[in-house]
């Protein structure tokens, strides 16, 4: 037998940058090197995941033993290797704040308008390391104004400072190279190549990546001002990635979308499906309080223990539907309820697999159910969603099943929903739906109604694709008359003689429950999870399902609840 040459670790070096000593790994950039002793080098080209351009000329930086003063993105740490930054240096200092004034020679300086003030590097920069009039006097250069490049971005040329990231973007990320530089010198602009359009999966992504305000949503241009939203660091529900984005809103309305930086998931990109699809999550005309479809009349309302005396006998025959989007804890929850309860009912998440194209596939999941893994890692699906999802559709629609919970606006999907289907959750003995949506064509065949919430105002946990669990933030304010469908279960419960959650239900929020389901799920608490520590970029999960878990099409086992 051959012996086995053990593997060294990677290659560190140490470099001294502003008199602080830091251990990085050979070929680590100087800026990212900064990083870790806490020093950010301003720079506009330079972006970890694409290549290196070195045009901005920001990130100069001076090396003991180098002639002249070099660039901090494409200079890599070697051992020994002492850098000045502008913290230490008045030479690099004056030379960032000549190149900044260079940069704003032809700027149109229209702050005022533009819909990048308030989160613009240009405005940062300018007030950190320049904060001086400007001494040009000179006509300036007047380039592109209000330039759709195609559905999603516009573009303002003359705000352009030629960084180049959009355009590497399309080169190398998507590879679909719809972008490219024209001209020289001062007159150099951002164009879409001849006979073509932006209009890749991901288009909305250069936006993000602009340091500057010279390209913008088409759909959000001149909505609001930044500092007049509430915003959210969350996770996109659109498909099981889970993306982390910052979400902007006003007025209860989402009024912008970014992408947040995430190494683990989605770098820094967002699909366009996502991001301009966040309002399809806050329906416009709202369902409060609880009603009852008495004789098939209409809805009149009723009160809450009217709904939960409807269901409390049932639950041991109950079949719920729930939407792919609820929360962790509230999959949870499901299973605790149906399994306190000994039941052979069974629970179904709204699963569909759909075909991607090949710059979809960079980073979207074939599905639209955001939450489906966290169901598969509470015990409620087996391995194939899609086949036991279809399983119980056809069974409402041929009548076969009598005690029906709806969970949520997409517990069935939108093709799924026919005459048929109605008609099987009329005939149906219970059927009550916790819904957000005034206009939900589910309405039609649930008998009781309970105004629920969207997936945009709770908090809690996501599991995404690759058993990475996260924390989604709430992003609009609360509405009244609604609850959230882990409050309605956990009353239901109660309802039916059984606590499967500890505490004042009424008075918990969304943060309680999820900090007590941490400790009382042995699938989670074994690993001493936080909400903090789940929110710094997500914790990869070992495993997404349970020994107990179902088999397709099976009934769910009995499950001690834990002790209380």
């Amino acid at each position: 037998m051959s012996e086995q040459v053990p593997q060294k670790p990677a290659d560190m070096v140490n470099v001294v940058i502003d008199g602080q000593q830091v251990r990085v790994p050979k070929g680590t950039n100087i800026i990212e090197a900064a990083k870790c002793a806490g020093i950010d080098i301003p720079h506009y080209c330079y972006h970890p995941h694409l290549w290196v351009a070195g045009n901005c000329r920001m990130c100069q930086i001076s090396v003991k033993g180098q002639p002249k003063m070099t660039i901090a993105c494409n200079t890599t740490a070697a051992e020994g290797m002492e850098v000045a930054t502008h913290r230490t240096s008045k030479e690099v200092a004056d030379a960032q704040a000549a190149t900044l004034e260079f940069i704003l020679i032809n700027h149109p300086l229209d702050c005022t308008v533009c819909d990048q003030a308030g989160h613009c590097k240009l405005q940062d920069y300018h007030f950190e390391y320049n904060a001086r009039s400007s001494r040009f006097l000179e006509q300036k250069v007047h380039k592109v104004k209000a330039l759709p490049l195609g559905p999603t971005v516009m573009l303002d040329g003359e705000r352009c400072i030629m960084c180049t990231r959009c355009i590497r973007f399309c080169d190398e990320i998507t590879k679909t190279s719809e972008l490219g530089m024209l001209n020289r010198g001062d007159h150099s602009v951002i164009a879409v190549s001849p006979g073509r359009e932006l209009d890749n999966p991901l288009s909305g992504s250069v936006v993000d990546l602009c340091p500057v305000g010279a390209l913008t949503h088409r759909q959000w241009r001149f909505n609001t001002r930044i500092w007049f939203t509430n915003q959210a660091d969350s996770i996109c529900p659109g498909c099981s990635t889970g993306c982390s984005v910052k979400v902007a809103e006003r007025d209860r309305q989402v009024v912008h979308v970014k992408a947040r930086r995430n190494d683990a998931v989605n770098k820094e990109w967002l699909c366009d499906e996502g991001r301009y699809g966040f309002g399809r999550f806050l329906p416009s005309e709202r369902i409060t309080g609880c009603h009852d479809n008495v004789g098939g009349n209409g809805f009149a309302p009723v009160e809450l223990s009217q709904v939960l005396g409807a269901l409390k006998g049932n639950i041991k025959t109950l079949t719920i539907l729930a939407a792919p989007e609820l929360l962790l804890e509230e999959y949870y929850l499901i299973r605790q309820l149906l399994g306190r309860s000994a039941s052979v009912g069974r629970a179904v998440v709204a699963y569909r697999a759909r075909e991607l194209g090949e710059v979809e596939r960079l980073l979207v999941s074939p599905d639209r159910s955001a939450n489906f893994r966290a169901a598969q890692a509470a015990g409620l699906v087996g391995e194939d969603p899609e086949a036991e999802y279809a399983d119980v559709l056809g069974k409402i629609r041929r009548k076969e099943i009598e005690h029906v919970l709806v969970l949520g606006d997409r517990a069935v999907a939108q093709g799924d929903i026919d005459s048929a289907l109605i008609a099987g959750l009329k005939s149906a003995k219970t059927s009550v739906g916790v819904l957000a949506d005034q206009r939900s064509p589910l309405l039609a065949g649930v008998r009781m109604v309970v105004g629920g919430r969207s997936v945009l105002e709770k908090s809690g946990l996501m599991l995404n694709r690759s058993l990475r669990l996260q924390y989604a933030q709430a992003v609009v304010p609360l509405r009244d008359g609604t609850m959230p469908e882990w409050r309605f279960l956990a009353l239901l419960a109660e309802a039916a003689g059984v606590k499967i959650v500890a505490g004042n239900v009424q008075q918990m929020g969304d943060r309680e429950l999820t900090r007590w389901y941490l400790e009382a799920d042995p699938f989670v608490s074994s690993q001493g999870l936080t909400i903090a520590k789940v929110k710094e970029g997500g914790v990869p999960l070992a495993a997404a399902t349970r020994e107990s878990a179902p088999s397709v099409g099976g009934a769910l086992p009995s499950q001690a609840a834990p002790a209380m």
